[in-house]
């Protein structure tokens, strides 16, 4: 008698598996220290990356070092990011996140977070103002800590609940329920990937909030929602690089 055994296949698996046939590996080029991307990450919430990026670069352009947008007036940074999305927020609570992490380290690093835990390291990012769940784990994932953690933004939340990974729930539900399905063979780049995919790949080309391109998702065949939302974009859709 022959036992066939088959070890079951997570379905973030099939998700990525369907989404790399379509958009090709996606691994990062190059990773930014911990507290260039928690600036980067800070100021980028509910904002289109082209602002933020350009935000990001007045910044680093503005400021000799960190440690000197640290001791920023609230004014002095709002003037420099105001077209991101709450800027008068972001602006108050940057420097203060910056100055909670002198104050508890003795300087302004985060190299300490590589030594712990990787939920540890994000409940003591989250401590900070400003800082949940997303902006925690862009810090420890796209950053050279490199740590193992997805992050979870509104395009990553949406496409998640639609093809039927999520149900209703907020981002930080959202985060660890994804991390529960992923493999623990994954690596951080392979949770770097697996935004990319979910986020620019399926979230902005074939599936963003309104006309969603269901003809053309390698995951139709298996979508809770398809055809959600305005999806006369299915009849426009052109296959990539046909004018």
């Amino acid at each position: 008698m022959q036992l066939s055994l088959t070890l079951a296949r997570s379905p973030l698996e099939s998700v990525r598996d369907a989404l790399l046939c379509e958009f090709g590996a996606q691994r990062p080029v190059a990773r930014m220290d911990p507290i260039s991307q928690l600036v980067k990450s800070s100021i980028s919430g509910r904002t289109p990356d082209a602002v933020s990026w350009a935000a990001f670069l007045r910044l680093r352009a503005a400021f000799k070092c960190w440690e000197d947008l640290a001791q920023a007036s609230d004014a002095q940074v709002l003037e420099i990011i105001h077209d991101v999305t709450h800027a008068h927020d972001k602006a108050r609570r940057l420097p203060m996140a910056l100055r909670m992490i002198q104050a508890r380290i003795g300087w302004l690093s985060l190299s300490h977070l590589r030594a712990l835990p990787v939920d540890t390291a994000r409940h003591e990012l989250q401590s900070l103002p400003g800082v949940g769940v997303k902006v925690a784990a862009c810090v420890l994932n796209f950053s050279d800590l490199a740590m193992r953690a997805l992050v979870v933004d509104t395009h990553v939340h949406r496409v998640a609940r639609r093809i039927g990974l999520v149900s209703s729930g907020d981002t930080t539900q959202a985060y660890h329920a994804l991390m529960g399905m992923a493999p623990e063979a994954w690596t951080a780049d392979d949770l770097f990937e697996l935004h990319w995919l979910m986020k620019r790949g399926l979230g902005q080309m074939l599936c963003p909030h309104e006309g969603p391109r269901c003809g053309a998702c390698p995951l139709k065949h298996d979508c809770a929602k398809i055809g959600v939302g305005h999806s006369a974009d299915v009849l426009a859709w052109r296959p990539r690089g046909v004018d």
